[in-house]
């Protein structure tokens, strides 16, 4: 029974973090609506996420909590460049690039790279189950972008290599933490801290050196509000969240019950920038859903029977 307990407890918490990303590509096309780049929205991001959490763990662990170790630190330190570089700042500019049902259907391949990845780094091979959902999920893509008509036509290619570059990040997150969680004890608000921490130094100096700051301007006092919710939710709970399950459950079952937050983003989408998706957009979602759930049933029998 214990082993269900712990099975649903990491479902739930995954969902939480399905949630609070569901808003997160509507509200990125907002603040680029008005000019400001997303990368800055990134850097403001790990500036919160690092403060808040760094002053939290000095209150309450002391100034030891900074002094993880040389291997856990260079673990921490990769989660901040594929979790913070690649995954998150890869996912919002695909946003900005393409529709969001877009954006996110290629976002979604993840969970294939993450069954295979976890082979080699995890050593914990798909089940069969978890296979077929994520070949269905290439279906939902396929459908989704209307390929069965000769596909969406003109496509910014600049989103697809960014929804490509988010899609090596979280996988290449979820196999590093879930890598830790097994052969570690690791602590979810070191990973957040650390990560955001390195990560936040990374794109800074990136952005000082390639673009500039021209555009932190054009943040209006709306603008700044609206950055609060990826900063917040997105980014402190949103991860928190997703680490701490990952304690719980595999990586793979992770990626699939993340893709759900693509019913969450279809649902938003309308009402934060009026934009209906279109019907095969909405096809390709539902594929993809009806996936992830046979997929989650089937493991929670799976985790039931072993307890």
């Amino acid at each position: 029974m214990a082993n269900n307990n712990n099975y649903w407890r990491g479902v739930l918490m995954v969902l939480g973090t399905t949630m609070l990303w569901g808003a997160m590509g509507p509200i990125a096309k907002l603040i680029s609506a008005h000019g400001v780049s997303q990368v800055t929205v990134m850097c403001y991001r790990s500036l919160f996420v690092t403060v808040v959490v760094g002053g939290w763990l000095l209150a309450v662990k002391g100034k030891k909590a900074f002094c993880p170790g040389r291997r856990m630190f260079v673990f921490y330190s990769l989660l901040g460049l594929f979790s913070l570089v690649f995954n998150a700042t890869g996912n919002m500019l695909s946003c900005v690039y393409l529709t969001i049902p877009q954006a996110l259907i290629i976002h979604y391949t993840y969970p294939l790279v993450t069954m295979a990845g976890s082979m080699l780094v995890t050593h914990e091979k798909p089940t069969l189950m978890q296979v077929i959902a994520g070949l269905c999920i290439v279906a939902g893509l396929y459908i989704g972008f209307d390929f069965v008509h000769g596909g969406p036509g003109a496509i910014s290619t600049a989103g697809v290599l960014w929804g490509v570059l988010s899609v090596f990040g979280i996988s290449g997150q979820t196999l590093i933490s879930r890598r830790i969680s097994k052969t570690e004890k690791p602590d979810a608000v070191l990973q957040l801290f650390f990560s955001y921490l390195v990560g936040g130094v990374i794109l800074v100096v990136g952005k000082s050196i390639l673009t500039g700051w021209s555009d932190a301007a054009l943040v209006t006092p709306r603008i700044f509000a609206l950055m609060q919710y990826p900063a917040v939710a997105g980014s402190l709970l949103a991860f928190l969240l997703f680490y701490s399950a990952l304690k719980y459950i595999p990586a793979p079952t992770v990626s699939l019950i993340t893709s759900l937050e693509i019913v969450f983003a279809l649902v938003l989408t309308p009402l934060l920038l009026r934009q209906v998706p279109s019907s095969h957009e909405l096809a390709g979602c539902a594929i993809i859903l009806a996936a992830v759930a046979i997929t989650t049933v089937g493991n929670a029998k799976k985790a039931a029977k072993a307890s």
